[in-house]
């Protein structure tokens, strides 16, 4: 097990330490970034980053990006997250326009904040999600605001994971609990 950590220990010793990138200033406290990232102790957050937590930290607010082709699928996932061991809050919201359409800036407009007020992007990953300018958009705006984000390959589907998802090293889950609830937790415990 791990010795007791204080919480004015730098995040910096802590990545030097376990040899691991927290992605964050490397003079931020490790009390700090326990806090902002939702995690209780050292030990919590190092077995998250690490793909060995299976149950959620604390309750997590994710938002999920998908190909709106996919949309039976995503009712199936809406209905496992109502299993008692999923602590997630989701935000979603299906876009029927294309990405250079009028209509297009409205629609970034009203998905950023919802973006912005998640802790988690969630790629949902079906055959055709990694050619959808509406997925890539919303991973870099993910990305751009620092949030964790992780991918759930779609019960039976084979098509290729988003070209930002492998670049980033996001954890890919496949359709299982407690895979997903893994892969949440190391997203929130690496966060981009």
């Amino acid at each position: 097990m791990f010795r007791r950590k204080r919480e004015d220990t730098t995040v910096g010793s802590i990545e030097s330490q376990y040899d691991i990138n927290l992605n964050a200033r490397a003079d931020m406290l490790l009390g700090n970034l326990l806090r902002e990232r939702g995690f209780e102790s050292l030990s919590q957050l190092l077995r998250a980053y690490r793909r060995n937590l299976f149950e959620h930290a604390k309750r997590r607010r994710v938002f999920i990006s998908y190909h709106a082709e996919d949309q039976p699928q995503i009712r199936g996932f809406r209905l496992m997250i109502k299993n008692p061991k999923v602590a997630l809050d989701i935000d979603d919201e299906g876009l029927q326009a294309a990405i250079n359409s009028e209509r297009s800036p409205y629609i970034k407009q009203r998905i950023r904040p919802k973006i912005e007020a998640a802790s988690i992007m969630l790629c949902l990953i079906g055959n055709g999600t990694a050619w959808r300018d509406w997925v890539d958009w919303e991973l870099n705006t993910a990305l751009e605001m620092r949030k964790g984000i992780c991918g759930v390959r779609l019960k039976g589907s084979y098509g290729r994971t988003p070209p930002l998802l492998k670049e980033i090293g996001a954890p890919i889950a496949q359709w299982d609990v407690q895979q997903i609830i893994a892969a949440i937790e190391c997203a929130a415990a690496r966060r981009s």
